[in-house]
């Protein structure tokens, strides 16, 4: 891997970094931005313990995933490389199937934190972010159940409570992963009523809530060690979750098959005591592809000679700088596969989705083949305006061209490995990924 060093010095009260926190990374799989109360619009109040952590840092209003699924997802989360460089951007079906080998000179944020020395420890609920796609990679311990529960959150947290209590001379990295907001919801919390769509909504609240209930347990483990105070904390999520959004190939509750900002805005909330200002909404655009090297600054390692897409937002972050220019926010690999992308500038979203051919559900996924948004005036994405803007169409196009060309060339200059033969399709199955029936409208 790439060798990376640390960078030792302190700047003032406000550039600061802090070598040797430790790191804990969560993510609460297919949870929506606008479902967080910190973003000012969820309508169930059911993260009070993600809001009360949120207050002692800081949260971007505008935070972006890589993809609507969670296998590319959450490697360029861990990768800051986007899908067609990292290369789990195929059509659902054939990453059950095969899964590309990881490109050799890249490294993931845990073999940067473990050659830095750090301890590395996983606790996850398996499926799409099991070992069998690559996510082990770097990790001194990687937990996955080997059946996924219906529910995982509660065992997940007791396990990673007892791991950060282990004596170490080390700094900790621990990544923890949940699906309890996944499909299919299971707890009854709020109540939805009979209209279809509240139903929906209060169940998947319902999920939220639990799974709140019980990370909460996580950061009272972490203030009570004393621990919260020397580490850096960061919650997101892999992608969003059409809530009867918009039906497509009768699903008005699924994810994975399209590109519309439901399924691609998610929180992202970083929090560092004395690090991080307290109580601060960031309206800085984020990527997912940015935590890695944002996390990595806040401890001093420099990324020098280490392959990345992302930009480092500690200047934002802590509030004494910006990040010079806005960045063109780049989304990939649904479950069609590559060729489907999105580009979101500061004025509009341009999405690609050529036709596909193909026996799975998404394939009858029908949404325009070329489609252009005026972000400001129409934000949820429904008024195409492709045919009455040709040149910002054709210019956006040309943006989208020249991003894979430059993936594709980075894929090279980062080596090749011979893909893996695996069967995943049991665990993309249980996901709902593969051959499920549509939710039902009533």
């Amino acid at each position: 891997m790439t060798t990376c060093c640390l960078l030792w010095g302190c700047g003032s009260d406000t550039d600061r970094v802090d070598p040797g926190r430790d790191i804990v990374l969560i993510v609460i799989d297919t949870l929506r931005a606008d479902h967080v109360g910190v973003y000012g619009s969820a309508p169930h109040p059911a993260t009070p313990e993600i809001d009360r952590l949120a207050l002692r840092g800081g949260w971007f209003t505008e935070s972006w995933s890589s993809a609507p699924w969670t296998p590319p997802s959450i490697m360029s989360l861990m990768t800051s490389l986007e899908p067609a460089v990292h290369g789990l951007n195929l059509e659902g079906d054939q990453l059950a199937e095969i899964v590309p080998a990881f490109p050799p000179e890249g490294s993931s944020l845990a073999e940067i934190l473990r050659f830095n020395g750090y301890r590395t420890l996983a606790v996850t609920a398996g499926g799409g972010v099991g070992e069998v796609f690559g996510f082990g990679r770097g990790f001194d311990r990687y937990f996955q159940p080997p059946d996924r529960p219906d529910t995982d959150v509660e065992a997940g947290v007791d396990l990673a409570i007892e791991w950060l209590a282990e004596e170490s001379t080390k700094p900790t990295f621990l990544f923890f992963h949940t699906y309890e907001v996944h499909l299919p919801n299971t707890h009854e919390v709020f109540d939805g009523g009979t209209d279809p769509e509240s139903r929906a909504v209060a169940s998947y609240a319902s999920d939220l809530s639990v799974a709140d209930h019980h990370i909460g347990r996580l950061f009272t483990a972490l203030e009570s060690s004393g621990r919260l105070d020397r580490s850096i904390v960061v919650v997101t999520s892999d992608h969003g979750e059409n809530l009867y959004d918009r039906t497509l190939a009768g699903r008005p509750v699924d994810h994975g098959h399209h590109l519309y900002a439901e399924l691609l805005r998610v929180p992202l909330v970083m929090v560092a005591p004395g690090l991080v200002p307290a109580g601060r909404s960031i309206g800085e655009p984020a990527r997912l592809l940015d935590v890695l090297p944002t996390v990595c600054s806040l401890v001093g390692i420099s990324l020098d000679g280490t392959p990345h897409q992302g930009r480092d937002l500690r200047p934002v972050l802590q509030g004494w700088g910006s990040v010079e220019p806005a960045p063109e926010i780049f989304s990939w690999a649904p479950l069609q596969g590559p060729k489907w992308g999105v580009l979101r500038t500061h004025d509009w979203t341009y999405i690609e989705s050529p036709e596909i051919t193909s026996d799975q559900w998404w394939g009858d996924v029908v949404v325009p083949p070329v489609a252009l948004y005026d972000r400001a005036g129409d934000p949820d994405e429904f008024m195409n305006l492709a045919n009455s803007h040709p040149e910002i169409v054709g210019a956006m196009a040309s943006r989208v061209a020249e991003r894979q060309g430059l993936n594709a060339d980075l894929r090279s200059d980062l080596g090749t490995a011979e893909s893996l033969a695996v069967d995943a399709a049991d665990a993309l199955r249980e996901l709902g990924y593969l051959d499920r029936d549509p939710v039902p409208d009533d």
